[in-house]
Protein backbone atom coordinates (compact mmCIF):
# COMPACT_ATOMS: atom_id res chain seq x y z
CA UNK A 1 0.00 0.00 0.00
CA UNK A 2 2.99 2.27 0.75
CA UNK A 3 3.32 2.06 -3.72
CA UNK A 4 0.21 3.34 -4.81
CA UNK A 5 0.74 7.43 -3.96
CA UNK A 6 4.23 6.80 -5.38
CA UNK A 7 2.16 4.94 -8.51
CA UNK A 8 -0.56 7.81 -8.05
CA UNK A 9 1.97 10.37 -8.17
CA UNK A 10 3.69 9.10 -11.13
CA UNK A 11 0.89 8.65 -13.06
CA UNK A 12 -0.37 12.22 -12.29
CA UNK A 13 3.63 13.46 -13.59
CA UNK A 14 4.10 11.47 -16.59
CA UNK A 15 0.57 10.52 -18.51
CA UNK A 16 0.01 14.31 -19.82
CA UNK A 17 2.92 14.08 -21.18
CA UNK A 18 2.72 10.80 -22.52
CA UNK A 19 -1.02 11.63 -24.05
CA UNK A 20 0.93 14.90 -25.33
CA UNK A 21 3.80 13.23 -27.53
CA UNK A 22 1.22 10.76 -28.75
CA UNK A 23 -1.48 13.64 -29.91
CA UNK A 24 1.67 14.93 -31.73
CA UNK A 25 2.84 12.20 -33.46
CA UNK A 26 -0.83 11.19 -34.56
CA UNK A 27 -1.71 14.86 -35.82
CA UNK A 28 1.87 15.47 -37.43
CA UNK A 29 3.28 12.09 -38.51
CA UNK A 30 1.11 9.77 -41.17
CA UNK A 31 3.26 6.45 -40.30
CA UNK A 32 2.51 6.68 -36.77
CA UNK A 33 -0.87 7.61 -38.05
CA UNK A 34 -1.08 4.52 -40.04
CA UNK A 35 0.66 2.36 -36.79
CA UNK A 36 -1.80 3.45 -34.72
CA UNK A 37 -4.54 2.44 -36.35
CA UNK A 38 -3.47 -0.55 -37.42
CA UNK A 39 -3.74 -1.29 -33.86
CA UNK A 40 -7.40 -0.40 -33.61
CA UNK A 41 -8.89 -1.67 -37.41
CA UNK A 42 -11.57 -3.72 -37.37
CA UNK A 43 -12.48 -3.74 -41.16
CA UNK A 44 -13.32 -6.72 -42.87
CA UNK A 45 -14.84 -6.25 -46.53
CA UNK A 46 -14.42 -3.20 -48.87
CA UNK A 47 -15.21 -2.90 -52.53
CA UNK A 48 -12.33 -1.68 -54.71
CA UNK A 49 -12.36 -0.30 -57.90
CA UNK A 50 -9.16 0.15 -60.26
CA UNK A 51 -8.75 2.54 -63.49
CA UNK A 52 -5.07 2.92 -65.01
CA UNK A 53 -4.64 5.26 -67.87
CA UNK A 54 -1.88 4.60 -70.35
CA UNK A 55 -0.15 7.22 -72.36
CA UNK A 56 0.95 5.72 -76.02
CA UNK A 57 3.21 6.61 -79.19
CA UNK A 58 0.58 4.35 -80.89
CA UNK A 59 -2.50 3.10 -79.81
CA UNK A 60 -2.29 0.54 -82.60
CA UNK A 61 -1.52 -3.18 -81.24
CA UNK A 62 -2.23 -2.35 -77.77
CA UNK A 63 -5.71 -4.18 -77.21
CA UNK A 64 -4.09 -7.63 -79.31
CA UNK A 65 -0.87 -7.25 -76.42
CA UNK A 66 -3.43 -6.78 -73.54
CA UNK A 67 -5.36 -9.47 -75.03
CA UNK A 68 -2.52 -12.07 -75.18
CA UNK A 69 -1.50 -11.29 -72.00
CA UNK A 70 -4.92 -11.87 -70.56
CA UNK A 71 -5.17 -15.36 -72.27
CA UNK A 72 -2.01 -16.21 -70.74
CA UNK A 73 -2.12 -15.07 -67.10
CA UNK A 74 -5.55 -16.85 -67.12
CA UNK A 75 -5.63 -19.73 -69.68
CA UNK A 76 -6.29 -21.86 -66.41
CA UNK A 77 -9.27 -19.60 -65.28
CA UNK A 78 -12.33 -18.22 -66.10
CA UNK A 79 -11.68 -16.25 -69.38
CA UNK A 80 -14.04 -14.86 -71.60
CA UNK A 81 -14.59 -11.54 -73.63
CA UNK A 82 -18.12 -10.77 -73.78
CA UNK A 83 -17.92 -7.30 -75.26
CA UNK A 84 -15.09 -7.08 -78.63
CA UNK A 85 -16.09 -3.57 -80.46
CA UNK A 86 -12.96 -1.98 -82.41
CA UNK A 87 -12.45 0.65 -79.37
CA UNK A 88 -13.63 -1.21 -76.15
CA UNK A 89 -13.55 -4.44 -75.17
CA UNK A 90 -14.35 -6.58 -72.10
CA UNK A 91 -13.44 -9.49 -70.35
CA UNK A 92 -14.25 -11.98 -67.69
CA UNK A 93 -10.83 -12.95 -66.37
CA UNK A 94 -10.60 -14.97 -62.83
CA UNK A 95 -11.98 -12.69 -60.13
CA UNK A 96 -11.49 -9.40 -62.75
CA UNK A 97 -13.63 -8.27 -65.24
CA UNK A 98 -11.61 -6.17 -67.01
CA UNK A 99 -12.88 -3.12 -69.05
CA UNK A 100 -10.44 -1.74 -71.85
CA UNK A 101 -10.59 1.05 -73.98
CA UNK A 102 -9.45 4.44 -75.42
CA UNK A 103 -9.82 8.32 -76.19
CA UNK A 104 -12.45 7.09 -79.41
CA UNK A 105 -10.61 9.94 -81.78
CA UNK A 106 -8.19 9.06 -84.04
CA UNK A 107 -5.55 11.31 -86.16
CA UNK A 108 -4.24 14.56 -84.21
CA UNK A 109 -7.66 14.63 -82.10
CA UNK A 110 -6.40 11.77 -80.43
CA UNK A 111 -4.80 11.46 -77.20
CA UNK A 112 -3.21 7.64 -77.38
CA UNK A 113 -4.48 6.82 -74.49
CA UNK A 114 -5.47 3.25 -73.37
CA UNK A 115 -8.13 3.18 -70.46
CA UNK A 116 -8.54 -0.06 -68.56
CA UNK A 117 -10.84 -0.81 -65.66
CA UNK A 118 -11.73 -3.10 -63.15
CA UNK A 119 -14.81 -2.25 -60.92
CA UNK A 120 -16.53 -4.01 -58.23
CA UNK A 121 -14.26 -5.70 -56.93
CA UNK A 122 -15.36 -7.51 -53.53
CA UNK A 123 -11.97 -7.44 -51.45
CA UNK A 124 -11.53 -8.79 -47.51
CA UNK A 125 -9.05 -8.54 -44.81
CA UNK A 126 -7.29 -12.02 -45.76
CA UNK A 127 -7.27 -11.94 -49.57
CA UNK A 128 -6.14 -7.98 -50.01
CA UNK A 129 -2.65 -8.59 -50.27
CA UNK A 130 -3.40 -11.68 -52.56
CA UNK A 131 -5.19 -9.82 -54.83
CA UNK A 132 -2.99 -6.40 -54.91
CA UNK A 133 0.19 -8.77 -55.75
CA UNK A 134 -2.12 -10.25 -58.39
CA UNK A 135 -2.78 -6.54 -59.93
CA UNK A 136 0.80 -5.84 -59.75
CA UNK A 137 1.64 -9.03 -61.61
CA UNK A 138 -1.49 -8.06 -64.16
CA UNK A 139 -0.21 -4.57 -64.60
CA UNK A 140 3.60 -4.40 -64.66
CA UNK A 141 3.08 -7.75 -67.34
CA UNK A 142 0.86 -4.71 -69.43
CA UNK A 143 3.35 -2.32 -68.97
CA UNK A 144 6.35 -4.28 -70.23
CA UNK A 145 4.64 -5.04 -73.36
CA UNK A 146 3.09 -1.78 -74.33
CA UNK A 147 5.93 0.37 -73.12
CA UNK A 148 3.69 3.81 -71.92
CA UNK A 149 4.99 7.03 -72.35
CA UNK A 150 3.18 7.41 -69.03
CA UNK A 151 1.09 5.75 -66.65
CA UNK A 152 -1.65 6.77 -63.90
CA UNK A 153 -3.26 4.45 -61.29
CA UNK A 154 -6.14 4.74 -59.03
CA UNK A 155 -7.61 2.48 -56.84
CA UNK A 156 -11.26 3.55 -54.85
CA UNK A 157 -11.33 1.39 -51.75
CA UNK A 158 -15.36 1.64 -50.44
CA UNK A 159 -15.76 0.96 -46.92
CA UNK A 160 -18.93 -1.20 -46.14
CA UNK A 161 -21.53 -0.67 -43.21
CA UNK A 162 -19.34 2.15 -42.43
CA UNK A 163 -16.36 0.51 -41.12
CA UNK A 164 -14.34 3.52 -42.01
CA UNK A 165 -10.96 3.00 -40.50
CA UNK A 166 -9.68 6.60 -40.60
CA UNK A 167 -12.60 7.62 -38.07
CA UNK A 168 -11.11 9.04 -34.95
CA UNK A 169 -12.71 9.46 -31.48
CA UNK A 170 -14.59 12.23 -32.09
CA UNK A 171 -16.40 11.22 -34.91
CA UNK A 172 -16.96 8.14 -33.07
CA UNK A 173 -18.45 10.06 -30.41
CA UNK A 174 -20.52 12.57 -32.46
CA UNK A 175 -22.14 9.49 -34.65
CA UNK A 176 -21.53 8.13 -38.26
CA UNK A 177 -25.10 9.49 -39.47
CA UNK A 178 -24.14 13.10 -37.96
CA UNK A 179 -21.19 13.26 -40.62
CA UNK A 180 -21.93 15.15 -43.76
CA UNK A 181 -18.24 15.27 -45.03
CA UNK A 182 -15.09 13.67 -43.74
CA UNK A 183 -11.61 14.05 -45.36
CA UNK A 184 -7.80 13.59 -44.96
CA UNK A 185 -4.94 14.07 -47.01
CA UNK A 186 -1.44 12.46 -47.29
CA UNK A 187 1.11 13.15 -49.48
CA UNK A 188 2.23 9.53 -50.83
CA UNK A 189 5.75 10.66 -49.99
CA UNK A 190 5.42 10.43 -46.63
CA UNK A 191 3.84 7.27 -46.08
CA UNK A 192 6.25 5.07 -48.47
CA UNK A 193 9.65 6.89 -48.83
CA UNK A 194 10.30 7.43 -53.35
CA UNK A 195 13.37 9.06 -54.26
CA UNK A 196 14.46 9.64 -51.10
CA UNK A 197 11.48 11.00 -49.89
CA UNK A 198 10.59 13.65 -52.55
CA UNK A 199 7.65 13.61 -54.70
CA UNK A 200 8.00 15.83 -57.22
CA UNK A 201 4.50 15.02 -58.61
CA UNK A 202 2.79 15.31 -55.40
CA UNK A 203 0.64 12.19 -55.54
CA UNK A 204 -1.96 11.57 -52.54
CA UNK A 205 -4.08 9.49 -50.75
CA UNK A 206 -7.17 10.56 -50.25
CA UNK A 207 -9.79 9.33 -47.55
CA UNK A 208 -13.22 10.10 -47.65
CA UNK A 209 -16.67 9.54 -45.49
CA UNK A 210 -17.24 6.44 -47.13
CA UNK A 211 -14.40 5.24 -49.28
CA UNK A 212 -9.79 5.54 -49.81
CA UNK A 213 -8.82 6.71 -52.81
CA UNK A 214 -5.17 6.26 -54.04
CA UNK A 215 -3.53 8.02 -56.82
CA UNK A 216 0.11 7.72 -58.28
CA UNK A 217 2.00 6.77 -61.43
CA UNK A 218 3.84 3.44 -60.31
CA UNK A 219 1.72 0.50 -59.28
CA UNK A 220 4.30 -0.55 -57.19
CA UNK A 221 4.26 2.25 -55.31
CA UNK A 222 0.36 2.32 -55.05
CA UNK A 223 0.60 -1.05 -53.64
CA UNK A 224 2.88 -0.44 -51.06
CA UNK A 225 0.60 2.17 -50.39
CA UNK A 226 -2.20 0.50 -49.63
CA UNK A 227 -0.47 -1.96 -47.64
CA UNK A 228 0.47 0.99 -45.46
CA UNK A 229 -2.48 2.48 -45.49
CA UNK A 230 -5.27 -0.10 -45.35
CA UNK A 231 -3.59 -3.19 -44.10
CA UNK A 232 -1.21 -0.83 -41.25
CA UNK A 233 1.86 -3.22 -42.46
Amino acid sequence: MEMLPKIIKYLIMYVPAILGLHAFLYSKYPKYYFFFLRILSKWRDTTWSVNVNYKLAEVDGAYQKIETILKDMYKSERYKRSVNMVNKKYYECGRFNILIQDDFNTGELSSNTVFVRIPQLNVTLNNAEEVLRELRELFNTIERQISPLNSMYNMDVQFKAGQNPFYGLMVQRLGKSNVEHFECVFPISSIVSKNGGNDRNRHFLRVFKEKMTINEGSFDILEETAKRALLFK
